[in-house]
């Protein structure tokens, strides 16, 4: 690999960029932000953590197609890291720039908006992989893993949280990923799968285009994200009085968007102090049926946990680094089709697993008659 440009130099970059230079051994890596002291961070921490290559500093709006396209040429990938607003944005960038494209997703509505843009990137030669995190992510390829197996399922359940592993009242959490996704994630509706057709509920659990890829083989599909007692009850009254509408209020001060200082007192609450170890885990349980008419339940169980020699959240190593892994299977060869896909089409499921597990992750999967 000769070159990289990160877009989005925030918390997920972190690992997407360590996991790249330790890996992918590129020669150079584009740091691209459009704040020069989060690009100044994140190389100091490549720079103490790595054999760092050539650090090249950028200052980009990822909403600048143009901008994005040309800082791009001559890359062998993108990984963008940005938040999830940018992503059809940078999708059509790296089409433009005619360089393989992977995010972290975090946005179901922008993810199928990038799908529409297949037959480009086909056209522009190039693979595209939404959605590559942790879950969304991982549990869309461990789900696409057993539905390889089974023709039919009637029940396919995913389970992931990134949690501290002392969580301390009231809210049990540390933010360990950008506000915005966390807040998107929380409140609003998501789709998910009872009877075979699409039902829309508020947020809690994020299936992103599963519904959409499995739609006649899946008859009851759901996710749901694992957090302490009392937190998600929380996010819950908070949604339901208004804390996190869009809407502006009057108030003696003028107007405000409360879902603005919803995030702002939150993020500040939700920063992490130091020291803080945390866990990342998914299980995935299928239920189904084989062509031939077996009975089978499969599970899937992958963990991670914080790193302290490097100071990565389990939440930056599983996000970014899943992005990353994506990204140079992309570039070396291993995913070879071009256009747009979602993980659980577009990336090779065991190959993808023995990578996770060169990172140290927890992993294990299980099949069993029933």
């Amino acid at each position: 690999m000769n070159k990289v440009i990160v877009v989005g130099c925030g918390m997920q970059a972190y690992g997407a960029a360590l996991d790249v230079i330790t890996f992918g051994n590129p020669k150079e890596v584009i740091l691209a932000d459009a704040f020069p002291e989060t690009i100044a961070k994140l190389k100091a921490f490549l720079e103490k953590n790595t054999k760092a290559p050539t650090l090249t500093p950028l200052k980009l709006d990822a909403g600048d197609i143009n901008a994005v396209a040309a800082a791009a040429q001559g890359c062998d990938l993108m990984l963008n890291t940005a938040p999830y607003k940018y992503a059809v944005d940078l999708t059509k960038a790296a089409i433009k720039a005619k360089v393989p494209m992977v995010d972290c997703g975090g946005d179901t509505d922008m993810v199928l908006k990038q799908l529409e843009l297949s037959d480009e990137a086909k056209a522009a030669g190039i693979t595209i992989i939404p959605d590559c995190g942790m879950g969304p992510g991982m549990t869309n390829i461990t789900v696409g893993h057993a539905m390889e197996i089974l023709d039919t399922a009637d029940e396919i359940i995913t389970r992931d949280g990134g949690i501290p592993l002392n969580g301390k009242p009231p809210l049990n959490y540390h933010l360990v990923f950008n506000m915005e996704t966390l807040t998107n994630e929380y409140t609003e509706m998501t789709t998910q799968m009872r009877d075979g057709k699409f039902i829309d509920i508020m947020g809690m659990g994020m299936l992103s285009t599963l519904p959409w890829t499995y739609k006649g083989r899946v008859k009851n599909l759901e996710n749901k994200f694992v957090r302490y007692p009392g937190h998600l009850a929380f996010w819950k009254a908070a949604r339901d009085i208004g804390f996190f509408s869009k809407e502006e209020i009057k108030t003696d001060n003028g107007m405000f968007q409360p879902r603005a200082l919803s995030k702002a007192v939150l993020e500040k609450f939700l920063k992490p102090k130091g020291g803080e170890k945390d866990i990342s885990f998914i299980q995935t349980i299928s239920k189904g049926k084989t062509k031939d008419g077996k009975k089978l339940e499969i599970t899937h169980w992958i963990a991670d946990y914080s790193d302290e020699k490097t100071g990565l959240t389990s939440m930056q190593r599983t996000t970014g680094f899943t992005c990353s892994m994506v990204g140079q299977m992309i570039v070396s060869g291993a995913i070879k089709e071009k256009g747009v896909f979602p993980p659980e089409l577009g990336v090779p499921k065991m190959p993808f697993f023995d990578l996770i597990k060169t990172r140290g992750f927890e992993f294990n999967w299980s099949q069993k008659e029933v």
